[in-house]
């Protein structure tokens, strides 16, 4: 992977601002955005608050109009290293980890618990997180290239209540450390953990809070916490 600096600052991606993003993207190597993906990674806004743990607490973080949060400028993020793993975590400055507050321990039944399904409901659609994914990787000086060795991963996942908040977002690589069995469901460790997560939630053996903080945090940390769905 190639790290690039950044100025450490953040930009909104506007369309009016196309061609100064465009220009710093081929300044710091990476293919430039499109118009088209400008536009659609344009955030808008929404009032949020935070955690005890520092978690920001949005709604769903998304709308027809976009989704919601600052994209952080071209270079400005990176990966933080786990020691003694192949797994990364994205930078707490970038991805701080977003919540939705329709989701509490006492709703969890008819939210992420709910018989039907969850997610679907509240996944933007692919018009929105192509884009997205595009331009998250620019800010973590990925090259759009390399675009199918990632994957725009919700760092509290949505079935733990997480939020689509560019604050949640980030691009996520499928070469980890390999521990769990890849399928069409599991692309890379924290696929496998999710589903572990969402099973101890649905079962009463974890708390929301203990869930959310973590995977905020250093969700490998909850690799040996969570016992395997059955």
């Amino acid at each position: 992977m190639r790290w690039l600096r950044g100025a450490g600052s953040v930009t909104t991606i506007a369309t009016g601002t196309a061609l100064a993003v465009a220009v710093t993207l081929v300044l710091a190597g990476c293919a430039p955005l499109s118009t088209a993906d400008v536009a659609m990674a344009t955030p808008t806004t929404s009032t949020t608050t935070s955690t005890s743990a520092g978690l920001v607490v949005t709604g769903s973080g998304w709308d027809a109009s976009g989704i919601q949060g600052t994209v952080p400028a071209p270079g400005s993020c990176h990966y933080r290293t786990v020691p003694g793993s192949a797994n990364v975590l994205p930078d707490p400055r970038c991805t701080s980890g977003a919540v939705d507050r329709a989701v509490t321990q006492d709703s969890l039944s008819n939210t992420v618990c709910r018989r039907g399904g969850y997610t679907a409901a509240v996944r933007p659609p692919l018009s929105l997180t192509a884009p997205m994914k595009r331009a998250l990787m620019a800010a973590y000086g990925i090259p759009a290239t390399d675009a199918t060795r990632y994957e725009l991963d919700h760092l509290v996942e949505l079935s733990a209540g997480g939020s689509s908040d560019v604050r949640n977002l980030w691009p996520e690589p499928n070469s980890d450390a390999h521990r769990s069995t890849r399928n069409e469901y599991v692309h890379n460790d924290k696929d496998e953990l999710e589903s572990r997560m969402h099973d101890a939630l649905c079962r009463g053996t974890m708390s929301l809070t203990a869930v959310q903080t973590a995977m905020a945090g250093d969700w490998t940390s909850l690799a040996t916490q969570a016992p395997a769905p059955g």
